[in-house]
C-alpha cells in the first residue's frame, strides 16, 4: 500500500514537473545595456552594481514587477551586459499576471544598495517594451 502511493506521488511529480519548468523559464526580455556618453563613463568608474528593474508599463503604480541585480566586474564601458531577463533570475515582487508591456529601467548604483534612485545613480529606462522582445537600454542620465 505504502509503495502504492508513493509510486503514484512520484508519477504526479513527473507530470506536473514540466509545467512547473514551463513556468520557471518564462522570458520577459532580451536585454543589452549600454553607456556610451563619455561623460557618464567618467561617473561611473567604482560602480559595481546594477540593477534592472521590470514595470507593468500599463500602470502608474511605482511599485516594480519585478527585478535583477547584477554584480559587475568592472566599470561600465560601452555595451556592458547582454542576458536574458525571466522568471528564474529575475526576483518578483508583488505576483499577479505578468504585464504585456513592461518599462525596463537599469541603474548603476553607487551605494549597490537596493531602493529609490540616489544622487550618484546612473540610469537609463526602456519603454513600452512587449513582454518577450529584444531590448537596448542606454545609460543617459546621472541622478
Amino acid at each position: 500500500m505504502r509503495t502504492a502511493r508513493l509510486a503514484a506521488t512520484a508519477s504526479a511529480l513527473l507530470l506536473i514537473s514540466p509545467m512547473v519548468k514551463a513556468e520557471a523559464q518564462r522570458k520577459f526580455a532580451d536585454i543589452e545595456i549600454s553607456i556610451d556618453d563619455p561623460a557618464l563613463q567618467k561617473k561611473d568608474t567604482g560602480i559595481r552594481t546594477l540593477y534592472v528593474t521590470l514595470y507593468d508599463a500599463a500602470s502608474s503604480m511605482p511599485m516594480p514587477y519585478g527585478a535583477l541585480k547584477v554584480d559587475l566586474d568592472k566599470d561600465a564601458k560601452g555595451t556592458f551586459y547582454k542576458g536574458e531577463l525571466n522568471s528564474t533570475n529575475v526576483m518578483i515582487m508583488g505576483g499577479g499576471d505578468v504585464p504585456k508591456t513592461l518599462r525596463i529601467k537599469a541603474r548603476l548604483d553607487k551605494d549597490g544598495s537596493a531602493g529609490r534612485d540616489e544622487a550618484g545613480d546612473l540610469v537609463g529606462i526602456a519603454d513600452q517594451v512587449s513582454l518577450g522582445a529584444k531590448v537596448k537600454v542606454v545609460i543617459n542620465r546621472a541622478i
